[in-house]
């Protein structure tokens, strides 16, 4: 395989933290593998948000964890989950919701069938 080689600095707490990650996951071999598919993953990641119309924001990291905790307890299964929910039940009126619900209970109890148990 061809590879090229390239510099990248960065500040000894953050090569710290790397070091700390690949101690806790081995499955990356080293650094430069770190960095490739960190890489890939963000640059993936970016241009599906571009395709799908996705909302990317920046959180300081109270927010963060406070977002990881949610979806740690339950609240939802992904991080953007828990904002989703969040932003639903803050912007989507309860009585929206309610109707939304009766409605779909009403399809099930006319189509049964419709949904896999």
């Amino acid at each position: 395989m061809d590879v090229e080689r390239i510099t990248l600095r960065m500040e000894p707490e953050d090569v710290f933290e790397m070091d700390v990650f690949l101690d806790e996951n081995p499955e990356f071999a080293n650094r430069s593998q770190l960095i490739r598919i960190a890489l890939r993953n963000y640059m993936r990641r970016d241009a599906q948000e571009e395709e799908t119309g996705g909302l990317k924001i920046q959180l300081g990291d109270r927010y963060i964890r406070a977002l990881a905790a949610l979806k740690e307890n339950g609240f939802a299964d992904t991080e953007a989950g828990v904002v989703e929910r969040i932003v639903e039940r803050t912007l989507v009126p309860r009585e929206t919701l309610e109707d939304a619900a009766k409605k779909a209970f009403a399809a099930y109890d006319m189509y049964p069938g419709l949904i896999e148990k």
